[in-house]
């Protein structure tokens, strides 16, 4: 069995006044622009109906950063729906939108936005004729805390410590993190996140972290995420994703993870790493003590994962009322892309937790468990968008 611990680290860098570049005076966004999509897609609406959210996209230069006053042209490439508008100008964030509205035939309709006077595109999908959503599983009535398209790593586009609510921060590992384009990527192309595992990183470090603060004991978190396709397991059989650690004097975790100490394919699995909690009663589980590795009851549980390919991740939680009354929740749903519907893994109704609230949720990817190997080739995560909600 292998446990770790991870402690959320300060990180500070200089700060250095950065502010959006400007466009040229017609509206070109210049040499090495690139526009992505920031929020809006995979969304669905009642016919002639318009939609919750606005289509939105950002555009940025070679660097990442904002550009103001570039223009974005709009199309319905497919579908008779309408735009507020066939022309926008980007904000000083480099921020810009349009209303869509739903046309009287059901079906998918497609929008496209092209950052004019380069070739860059984005494409938005949008489901005519029914509401829906791009995170199928969660709760009616949830409140968003984050809605993040990975247009930038963290809150700070200079990287620097962020305070206040609702914000994201990073600590520097044994490896990078980076923006990168990836086209492929399912929700908010093609900007994604990549934490990067170095050749010759140990085995039980984390390269990167990026995390968010929280405050409680009810959460719904959901995120699209890959790794390299030829990935070098560790022989631990444990390769972590996202971690959510509680209050408690010594640090406990409810881990995500790609697990294969049990076969030699890859599974999803969810580990509770904790210090009072003991779940030696739930079913298809590996583990002793207060430490235990989940690995599904519904459909069969051992849900395989494919390095390589995009997965839809979906966690909901609710801890239980004392370490001991076996009232807590925890269901977790996987998205293979390309898949018509999300499949439920898990569905435990009788976990124990510890009491604390949950203060931090993270991308902290440790890889393995102290197994004394190390990386032979570059490795990466990739993350498309992170959504995390709360009652």
């Amino acid at each position: 069995m292998v446990c770790s611990v991870r402690r959320v680290r300060p990180f500070v860098l200089a700060v250095v006044s950065l502010s959006a570049c400007l466009a040229t005076p017609d509206g070109s966004a210049g040499e090495g622009a690139r526009i992505a999509i920031s929020s809006g897609n995979q969304q669905g609406g009642l016919l002639r109906q318009t939609l919750p959210e606005p289509l939105t996209v950002g555009v940025f230069d070679s660097g990442g950063t904002p550009v103001a006053g570039a223009r974005v042209a709009w199309i319905v490439a497919h579908g008779d729906g309408s735009l507020s508008a066939d022309t926008t100008t980007s904000l000083a964030s480099g921020v810009c939108q349009v209303v869509f509205t739903v046309g009287a035939t059901a079906g998918t309709d497609s929008v496209r936005a092209r950052l004019v006077g380069t070739k860059e595109v984005v494409t938005f999908s949008v489901l005519a004729g029914a509401r829906s959503g791009p995170w199928p599983n969660e709760p009616s009535g949830f409140t968003v805390l984050t809605d993040w398209p990975y247009n930038q790593l963290v809150t700070n586009l200079d990287g620097s410590v962020s305070r206040g609510a609702n914000v994201w921060n990073q600590s520097p590992g044994t490896g990078l993190a980076a923006v990168v384009t990836d086209p492929s990527a399912p929700l908010s192309p093609p900007n994604v996140a990549q934490i990067t595992y170095p050749v010759g990183l140990p085995s039980g470090s984390t390269p990167w972290t990026l995390y968010f603060g929280a405050s409680g004991r009810e959460y719904y978190t959901a995120f699209w995420w890959k790794t390299s396709q030829a990935w070098q397991g560790d022989p631990s059989g444990v390769n972590k994703i996202t971690f959510w650690q509680d209050a408690a004097p010594a640090s406990a975790n409810l881990i995500v993870m790609m697990n294969n100490q049990r076969q030699p394919a890859y599974t999803l699995a969810v580990a509770l790493e904790f210090n009072r909690a003991a779940n030696g009663h739930l079913a298809n589980t590996l583990g002793g003590g207060t430490v235990w590795h989940l690995f599904g009851n519904v459909h069969g549980g051992n849900y395989l994962i494919v390095p390589g390919t995009w997965y839809r991740i979906e966690l909901y939680f609710k801890g239980s009322t004392t370490p001991t009354s076996q009232d807590g929740v925890l269901r977790w749903w996987v998205t293979k892309l390309g898949d018509a519907a999300s499949t439920q893994v898990g569905d435990y109704t009788n976990v124990n937790f510890d009491t604390p609230n949950f203060i931090d949720f993270s991308f902290a990817p440790t890889w393995g468990g102290n197994s004394g190997v190390s990386k032979l080739s570059i490795d990466y995560y990739r993350i498309d968008h992170v959504h995390i909600s709360r009652p």
